[in-house]
């Protein structure tokens, strides 16, 4: 099995959106995702969804509106980790464009 320690940003938008999937014969183990409210003047929220593969069972709501300060930034996990299994999906949603940017750090083994 090989291990890939990697990491990603992503631009939040409206649409609850993949921005990390695992694919086939991949498990990813998830040890950080900040999401930083870029913008000048408005408050922001972000929804992180986590949507299972039929296998895995239940999907994952790792947090819902929570709102982000201007010019602050959110740690979603707070020390904790979440695996995803084959086809697992990462998603975010935001309150508005242009306003949230997402910093994911995972390990992927195959």
């Amino acid at each position: 099995m090989a291990d890939t320690l990697t990491g990603k940003g992503y631009a939040v938008t409206t649409s609850l959106a993949a921005a990390l999937t695992a694919g086939a014969g991949e498990t990813i183990t998830i040890i950080g995702i900040h999401v930083t409210n870029i913008h000048a003047t408005d408050a922001c929220w972000v929804t992180v969804d986590v949507d299972r593969s039929a296998a895995a069972g239940v999907n994952s709501e790792l947090c819902h509106q929570v709102s982000i300060p201007v010019n602050d930034s959110l740690q979603i996990l707070n020390n904790g980790k979440v695996v995803m299994n084959a086809t697992d999906v990462l998603k975010f949603q935001a309150e508005a464009n242009s306003k949230l940017e997402v910093s994911i750090s995972y390990l992927v083994q195959t």
